[in-house]
Order: C-alpha cells, then sequence, then structure tokens
C-alpha cells in the first residue's frame, strides 16, 4: 500500500463511523510511502476529534508520529492518545493517554479507527435516552 491508498482507506473508514458527523482531513505527501495526515473529525454528542498522524506505509505500515485529541466543543479535553517520546516512564513507553486532568495513563500503539472505537465510551453516555 502506498502513502495515497492509505489515505483513500483512511476516509473511507472515518466516512464509515455512523458516529461521524462531519470530517475535514488534509494530506500531505510526502514521498510515494510516506505522508501526513490531519484535521478534525465532528463526533455525535458535538465531540471534536482532532488528528494528526506521520505514517510510512512500506515495507510496514508504521504511524511513527500521532496525535489524536479528543474534545467537546468548547474546547474542554476529554482525552488524548499519542506516541511522543517525553514519558519514559510509562510502562507502554512511547505510547500514552492523558485523560481529562492531565493524568497520564499506559496505553496501546493507536490509529483513527481505535480511537473512533474508545470515542464511543464519551460520546455514548452523553447521548439522550
Amino acid at each position: 500500500m502506498n502513502a495515497r491508498a492509505y489515505y483513500q482507506s483512511l476516509q473511507s473508514a472515518i466516512h464509515a463511523a455512523p458516529h461521524v458527523l462531519r470530517s475535514d482531513v488534509r494530506f500531505e505527501e510526502i514521498d510515494v510511502n510516506e505522508c501526513y495526515v490531519s484535521g478534525v473529525l465532528l463526533l455525535m454528542g458535538s465531540f471534536e476529534l482532532h488528528i494528526a498522524e506521520y505514517v510510512v506505509t512500506d515495507p510496514v505500515l508504521t504511524r511513527l508520529k500521532y496525535r489524536y485529541h479528543l474534545q467537546t466543543a468548547d474546547g474542554r479535553l476529554v482525552s488524548r492518545w499519542d506516541n511522543a517520546t517525553h514519558h519514559p516512564t510509562v510502562s507502554t513507553f512511547p505510547h500514552h493517554r492523558y485523560d481529562e486532568q492531565d493524568g497520564i495513563h499506559p496505553a496501546s500503539p493507536m490509529n483513527v479507527l481505535d480511537v473512533l472505537d474508545s470515542a464511543l465510551q464519551f460520546i455514548l453516555p452523553s447521548q439522550p435516552d
């Protein structure tokens, strides 16, 4: 898979997610197998998911850098996942997650689809019965 094919598959997955109401995602091709993807997804419940990832697709799909920031419409942090190397004591280093109080927690390596799945735990409780 090259960078453009990765971006197309990502866009398809985002558009297939029922809790994504609108997306504004940008693609910057660095090389045929390297890209930067960033943007904002508007989710149900007035949540916003800000995404940024630097991806190499060959020989194996690798997210060299990523940041996924889930917030409320008024900008309040709900959760943030990233792989910046600034918390070496976290057991899943460099992968970690911040909670709404900026507490740091271990986290699995993430991607946009995993974050969209994780966002459901925050979105669904806010939906009216």
